[in-house]
């Protein structure tokens, strides 16, 4: 086994986890043989170093914090090459309340407005905000529902 890749390897662990797919993206940028990558990348595998689904779960809990939804998680994920029946089962055992952390994350962005002021446009660009944040509708539709006095 190269000492070098598991010195470097361990090196990236030591400050947060990391998917398989980013390791192997990062060591093959600073040239590190895929042979080797594979090596060190199964050892740390072994030894419980490194967890593609540890880190999902971590990934998950961290930017649910953030307000982000479940629909926006779960393509970061993919993004950085974890596997969707990884993804698939951490959103299964996960206890967050999508519902209510959207309604979190809308008061946080709309509380200052009255309902005189929502206007078509303003629910239209909150409408586009949770959904890039990654709410699904039915998370969010129902506040947008503003009652006049």
């Amino acid at each position: 086994m190269n000492k070098i890749a598991l010195s470097y390897l361990l090196n990236l662990l030591a400050r947060r986890d990391y998917s398989a797919a980013e390791i192997r993206q990062k060591m093959a940028a600073k040239g590190f043989e895929p042979a080797d990558i594979e090596a060190v990348l199964e050892h740390c595998r072994q030894k419980g170093w490194q967890s593609d689904v540890r880190f999902c779960e971590n990934y998950l809990l961290s930017r649910s914090r953030k307000g982000y939804g479940p629909a926006r998680i779960k393509q970061e994920l993919q993004q950085k090459g974890v596997a969707s029946a990884v993804i698939s089962e951490q959103f299964q055992v996960c206890e967050i309340d999508w519902f209510a952390l959207a309604e979190s994350v809308f008061a946080k962005k709309y509380a200052t407005y009255s309902a005189a002021e929502w206007t078509p446009a303003l629910k239209q660009k909150a409408w586009w905000f949770m959904l890039s944040h990654g709410f699904h509708s039915d998370h969010f539709a129902h506040l947008l529902k503003i009652e006049s006095d």
